[in-house]
């Protein structure tokens, strides 16, 4: 690993001469980023020990997250940290992203996606228990599931929006659709449903290296789930969740540009 520095803070990355560009992990919030990452982790050449959290913290000073041009010099100084005169490195941590996809310009192949989305129901649990774990205003800390899928985005978790949304649940929509709709254009981009990863979890892994041309160094491990990040332990009733599977039944039916096999679940 190697301390490295980029016109601001200092991160300590590792880099490799063994790839020769980035890989990013994208996702809407609590949708198996760190599975998917610890996975990718066991078996290739790229880390998430440690990984490189792309966000206001601790980039903000000097990437503008919102300017291709900006993205792209910071993105491109990744795959081109000079050792010395005669040798070239590349950083192997994963890029860990929550911004959507669109915001890169994926025509300079500056970094390859791995962009994960997870069933609404459980991705708006877990966000709802995740809300509530920090002491700041990351959303709305609610009393329920279905409340923060009503809710329109408050606070810091804001800061990955391209433009206002009516509830959270147009925002997760949304953040998927654009992923769906970056990845027509790119072949860098493969984008993975967490249930297949979770059931499917081999063949899984070896689509997604094959897609992105990255050799697997050995048979795909699942990562021990010590490594995940939990949300505060909370608890829902059973007629909540009726009421909440009801919503976004309805919901769903405004957004048929998803992916077909979420639409499928409801």
């Amino acid at each position: 690993m190697v301390n490295y520095r980029i016109n601001g803070p200092s991160f300590v990355l590792s880099c490799s001469e063994k790839v020769n560009i980035p890989l990013m992990v994208c996702s809407h919030e609590r949708s198996g980023t760190h599975f998917m990452m610890n996975s990718i982790s066991e078996c290739t050449e790229y880390t998430a020990n440690p990984f490189l959290n792309f966000d206001y913290m601790p980039l903000g000073s000097f990437v503008n997250f919102f300017s291709k041009e900006s993205t792209n010099k910071f993105l491109f100084s990744l795959k081109d940290i000079r050792q010395n005169k005669s040798n070239t490195l590349c950083v192997n941590s994963i890029i860990k992203s929550h911004f959507p996809l669109s915001l890169l310009d994926h025509n300079k192949n500056l970094c390859k996606v791995i962009y994960i989305y997870r069933n609404p129901e459980e991705v708006f649990i877990s966000y709802w228990k995740f809300l509530h774990r920090w002491n700041w205003l990351e959303g709305p800390k609610l009393s329920s599931p279905l409340e923060l899928i009503k809710s329109n985005p408050k606070g810091q978790s804001q800061r990955y929006q391209i433009e206002n949304y009516s509830n959270y649940f147009a925002r997760w929509a949304s953040h998927i659709i654009n992923a769906k709709n970056s990845a027509t254009n790119s072949p860098n981009i493969v984008l993975v449903n967490y249930s297949e990863l979770k059931n499917n979890f081999e063949a899984s892994i070896e689509y997604i290296c094959d897609k992105l041309k990255i050799n697997i160094l050995h048979p795909p491990i699942k990562p021990n789930k010590e490594k995940f990040i939990y949300g505060k332990a909370m608890e829902i009733c059973e007629k909540e969740r009726i009421l909440m599977k009801n919503f976004i039944k309805e919901e769903m039916k405004k957004f048929p540009a998803l992916p077909r096999d979420l639409l499928n679940l409801f």
